[in-house]
């Protein structure tokens, strides 16, 4: 038998009747909706502690409803497929329920999955021209078993989806961002535009530095000097083409390298990927019409020559030389000369390559690590 909800004062009044002798058993059973087993559990409980001792205690959501309850909230739905389960109950006035409950009852009746058209519709865009927007992205930790963690930096143009450049690293630093978008700009030239998010990597989480400044990170700096518009998302879906191509990496690349064991064949294996991704791989996206991303694309026209733009682009910091021979450079150590130790030393760095000076002369050079 069902059991139904009812106000404690009606179910004083029937165990009350039913003590009196005015009702039999089996009518108070049909009055409450309950079994005989509830009704002799009732009048125990009335016995020990008088009709008070009748009040539900449980706090869990153990109400049930009625079919005629249950009926008018799948009506309600079937009238108006887009209503949620709270403005049903609160059509239906109905309260002795959750709306957690009320999709349940939907999902019983095939009334939840139905995609509503929507009154506003999203607004997709795409850059008219190669090189007028490129959007650019760190793709989260990605764990190779025989690697550890690994993130990927990239960036796309928006017009033909071509790959610029992009390269796996142990970390998400300001440092790795800047280093594929050096390579990308002396490769390909230079954007009209650049769309990212608003993580540290591309936009100073202060507004002001302690002398006043309007502050500026590494990527906004050189964006600036370099006359690129930055465009800042604030949600994932305005960088809907890179957001899509991070799936398509993990799928179709990430699971089928994931026994590689060193971050330099990483490195080699995504770059052939890539030049594979952009000649063959067909696009049915907007503006594409069934291209390869390299049909689509041309390098810009918008460039600066090759010296000026790796002098402009030149990072030049100051690091102590620990007493181990080593400094510290964006979270990792680099082994420098035994005669540098205790000094302080000039570094300038050029896309991957590390040179450090001393008296105005290169006197070290390295490669920065993934």
């Amino acid at each position: 038998m069902k059991m139904l909800k009812k106000e404690l004062s009606f179910k004083q009044d029937v165990v009350g009747k039913l003590l009196k002798g005015k009702i039999s058993r089996k009518e108070a059973e049909q009055s409450l909706g309950c079994s005989k087993r509830t009704i002799v559990r009732y009048v125990d409980l009335v016995g020990k502690g008088g009709l008070a001792a009748l009040k539900d205690k449980r706090r869990s959501n153990n109400h049930k409803l009625s079919p005629k309850q249950e009926k008018d909230l799948v009506e309600i739905k079937e009238k108006g497929r887009w209503r949620s389960a709270r403005k049903a109950l609160e059509l239906t006035g109905i309260t002795i329920i959750k709306p957690r409950q009320v999709q349940r009852i939907w999902v019983k009746h095939n009334l939840h999955q139905e995609n509503i058209e929507r009154l506003k519709p999203i607004v997709r865009f795409v850059a008219p021209y190669p090189n007028d927007l490129w959007q650019s992205d760190i793709q989260g930790k990605i764990h190779f078993p025989f690697l550890d963690d690994a993130y990927l930096v990239a960036t796309i143009d928006d017009h033909s989806r071509f790959i610029l450049g992009g390269k796996w690293f142990s970390n998400q630093t300001q440092m790795n961002v800047f280093r594929v978008w050096y390579h990308c700009l002396f490769q390909w030239g230079l954007p009209k535009k650049m769309l990212q998010d608003k993580g540290s990597q591309y936009k100073a989480n202060a507004r002001y530095t302690q002398t006043g400044e309007y502050a500026q990170s590494t990527f906004q700096f050189y964006a600036k000097a370099l006359g690129i518009d930055l465009i800042f998302a604030h949600r994932a879906q305005t960088k809907g083409k890179i957001e899509k191509f991070w799936r398509f990496v993990q799928q179709d690349f990430a699971r089928e390298n994931m026994k590689i064991k060193s971050f330099e064949e990483l490195n080699k294996a995504f770059f052939k990927w890539q030049i594979h991704y952009n000649e063959t791989f067909k696009h049915s996206g907007i503006g594409m019409n069934g291209r390869t991303p390299a049909e689509a694309y041309q390098p810009s026209e918008k460039r600066k020559p090759k010296q000026e733009l790796s002098e402009l682009l030149t990072i030049t910091i100051r690091r102590l030389v620990y007493r181990d021979s080593t400094i510290s450079l964006f979270g990792k150590r680099y082994r420098i000369p035994n005669e540098f130790i205790t000094c302080r030393i000039w570094v300038r760095i050029k896309g991957e390559t590390v040179r450090v000076e001393s008296m105005g002369n290169v006197v070290y050079k390295f490669k920065l690590r993934a």
